[in-house]
């Protein structure tokens, strides 16, 4: 077997519960995989590494986490990103990225895991052929792939939905422990809850185009400057995702999770607003969710610092609607807009000759 194709969802965030009490856990949120626009990278056994793709470069850096955390001194590999959405806009495509990567660089390298594989068919299929079984990963494979290319350091909601995709909720971690930023010991966000969506329910996830959220410095610049979150907000956030947005979930009412998932988008975005009102795309953010809620869709929130925006709806054809009418007024000449199915799978490697 000498290469592998890694496929994955597209993660949603609403917004985390708490920043900045030390005596709370910090980061933990809520969010939702969808099955695209997601990432797509296939690794071939060489002589040296070489990259092929956007985000070429960035795929290099995590192999090369990936050969030296777990020694492998003497490996070569050819990777093609075929398909990934843009960095920076709310779809977590980094930890995506990087967790396919590490997934093909074990698969490759140290071997396949002790056990058969999923039988899942591909999205054009609808059964599996004997050569053509996709191995899922366990919650376990993807915290040990998140912590070998050092991502999960304050959202773990990527991590998670990387295996077996789903809503989820984390509980957020502690960090006054001095070791919290050392990758061999720190903690991750323990997840407490995953709901898989109904299967008839869509998401309809609009991106601005040649616009990015905040990252890198400038996102660690931001967070030194925000306030905490005060107790009174993480605690009603809690409430809204365990009394509202999880019931409604599990019960598939989907009235119900729609105002949930606008109730905690909303209110997670207010301790961030200090900085997030300065982001170029904020007023047209803003006046978008306004449009979707008068044209019925309340459903709708931001993504972590967007510019990404998901739209809930509870039908295949209701999402069409919509996307003929925001094509009607002009969005799509501004904007990326493609309807999604909210995913229960997470990602799933492949064997390929």
């Amino acid at each position: 077997m000498h290469a592998v194709e890694v496929r994955t969802p597209a993660r949603l965030h609403l917004g985390m519960m708490s920043f900045g009490v030390p005596t709370m856990r910090a980061f933990g949120g809520v969010g939702v995989m969808v099955d695209r626009p997601g990432v797509h990278v296939r690794l071939r056994r060489a002589e040296r590494f070489e990259v092929r793709g956007p985000h070429g470069e960035r795929a290099l850096r995590f192999a090369q986490a990936c050969v030296q955390g777990w020694g492998l001194e003497k490996a070569g590999c050819a990777i093609e990103v075929l398909a990934a959405p843009r960095s920076h806009v709310g779809l977590g495509s980094g930890t995506q990225l990087g967790l396919a990567v590490a997934a093909g660089m074990r698969h490759l390298f140290r071997g396949p895991p002790d056990r058969e594989p999923a039988g899942v068919p591909h999205p054009a299929q609808e059964s599996p052929r004997p050569a053509d079984q996709d191995w899922l990963f366990d919650t376990s494979d993807a915290l040990e792939l998140a912590r070998i290319v050092g991502r999960g350091r304050r959202s773990c909601v990527g991590v998670y939905g990387f295996s077996r995709g789903g809503l989820i909720v984390e509980a957020g971690r502690s960090i006054a422990a001095p070791e919290a930023h050392d990758d061999a010991k720190r903690e991750f966000s323990p997840m407490v809850a995953r709901v898989r969506l109904p299967s008839s329910w869509r998401c309809v996830v609009i991106v601005g185009r040649d616009v990015a959220g905040l990252h890198g410095e400038a996102e660690k610049a931001a967070f030194s400057r925000l306030p905490p979150v005060s107790n009174e907000v993480s605690a009603e956030l809690a409430r809204i995702a365990l009394l509202e947005l999880l019931p409604a979930a599990v019960e598939a009412k989907f009235a119900d999770f729609a105002r949930a998932v606008k109730h905690y988008g909303t209110l997670a975005g207010k301790p961030f607003a200090t900085e997030s009102r300065d982001l170029p795309y904020a007023g047209a953010t803003e006046r978008l969710l306004e449009l979707l809620d008068e044209l019925g869709f309340p459903g709708a929130a931001q993504s972590s610092w967007g510019p990404a925006v998901m739209v809930c709806c509870e039908t295949l054809e209701l999402a069409g609607q919509l996307t003929e009418v925001l094509e009607s007024l002009g969005l799509a000449e501004h904007h990326d807009i493609v309807i999604a199915r909210f995913d229960a799978q997470g990602a799933a490697l492949r064997e390929v000759s």
